[in-house]
């Protein structure tokens, strides 16, 4: 299984192959082997190198020994889109995946937003979808107004 994680600013790509009853796994080109040992349905321990670590499984996060890491897994096939748009390659824009109209701008020029707040209202193929701050940060830019088409992959805002 080929995936793409994401913990913090950090991004790799990570290949798991299950051999038998152990797991080989491949980041970033270094190769090794591990093994789980499942204690209950969210955590077990995990030997790597004949080193064990306590691991606790969350939603979006797992504790290594106690450490919370945030994890986020890239299907491959999303890491290719998203590298095809300008959200991969600027944190801070938000960008339209279809074309549509802006029904709402909720922010303006100077305006200080949060991370995963509602900036626009995008309607397109008949439904209202929010689309939100991918970062925290300054308004430095809106570049749409209210009751306009606008086409895939275009940044209607700008962040800083």
């Amino acid at each position: 299984m080929e995936v793409s994680v994401r913990t913090g600013k950090r991004e790799f790509d990570a290949n798991i192959e299950k051999e038998k009853d152990r797991y080989k796994i491949d980041i970033e080109g270094k190769q090794f082997f591990a093994d789980y040992e499942p204690l209950s349905e969210t955590d077990g321990n995990l030997i790597v190198e004949g080193k064990s670590y306590h691991v606790i499984f969350t939603d979006n996060s797992v504790y290594v020994n106690g450490v919370h890491f945030d994890i986020e897994t890239i299907d491959p096939l999303k890491k290719e889109l998203l590298k095809s748009t300008k959200l991969e390659k600027d944190e801070g824009a938000v960008v339209t995946s279809m074309p549509g109209n802006v029904k709402k701008v909720l922010v303006r020029e100077g305006d200080r937003v949060e991370a995963g707040q509602p900036v626009v209202v995008l309607e397109a193929m008949k439904m209202e979808n929010e689309l939100d701050a991918p970062k925290s940060g300054i308004v430095k830019k809106v570049n749409v107004k209210e009751n306009t088409p606008v086409e895939a992959n275009a940044v209607l805002i700008e962040i800083e």
